[in-house]
């Protein structure tokens, strides 16, 4: 199985926010290889923002890349740009994560606002769900 992650998963994990224990959990399991995780090219740069408010430079970039460590990274280009703006999803971010999830072909999406990604293309789930599905 192949998920995209949306950045507030990773957030669960570093504030240890309701839940973030399912997070870490879907976490891992990319970690291990037994579900293929990718995130879009946005992913690095909002967490590493997130983060550069609590922590150093050097600390905030080596958090970052050892956070996503197992993951695809899913390249932004024009096209992917062209079809988020175009989106029918009431969110610009929440679309251009959604047009990385259709071009990785992923099977499932994994956020904590399902109701941002409403569409009929691909699964979107909390982590609880995707942990019950595997």
């Amino acid at each position: 199985m192949k998920i995209l992650v949306d950045v507030n998963i990773f957030e669960d994990i570093y504030r240890q926010r309701a839940g973030w224990e399912a997070s870490l959990a879907i976490v891992s399991r990319v970690r291990v290889g037994s579900i293929g995780g990718y995130v879009s090219a946005l992913t690095p740069p909002i967490l590493y923002f997130l983060r550069r408010r609590t922590q150093g430079e050097r600390l905030c970039r080596r958090t970052v890349r050892q956070t996503l460590v197992s993951f695809e990274i899913v390249p932004i280009g024009q096209e992917t740009l062209e079809a988020a703006y175009d989106s029918s999803l009431p969110d610009f971010e929440d679309s251009i994560q959604f047009q990385c999830a259709k071009a990785a072909s992923v099977d499932r999406i994994v956020t904590r606002n399902k109701s941002d990604f409403k569409q009929d293309e691909i699964a979107v789930l909390t982590p609880e769900e995707i942990l019950e599905e595997l």
